[in-house]
């Protein structure tokens, strides 16, 4: 059942790593809403980039510019790159 979150990449093995706990859900918990729905792209921009900086800590702009060359690579964000 391991699939790979097409908004972030994160691998998702588990039920609760799925968008909405559905195993057919293209997208993790950490990039859907409550009912499993993709959430808007400023807004996972803004979580990718606190997350960078918690993890690696790095200062603001370089983990928004990691954030967005990432999220450029997934097919949920392609439109948003063209």
């Amino acid at each position: 059942m391991e699939k790979n979150c097409e908004s972030c990449g994160m691998p998702m093995k588990k039920i609760e790593e799925f968008g909405g706990k559905k195993p057919d859900n293209r997208y993790c918990v950490y990039c859907t809403d409550e009912q499993g729905n993709l959430k808007p792209f400023d807004e996972k921009v803004k979580d990718m980039t606190g997350f960078i900086m918690r993890t690696h800590g790095l200062d603001f702009e370089h983990s928004q510019n990691l954030a967005r060359e990432n999220m450029k690579k997934m097919p949920a964000w392609k439109e948003y790159f063209n």
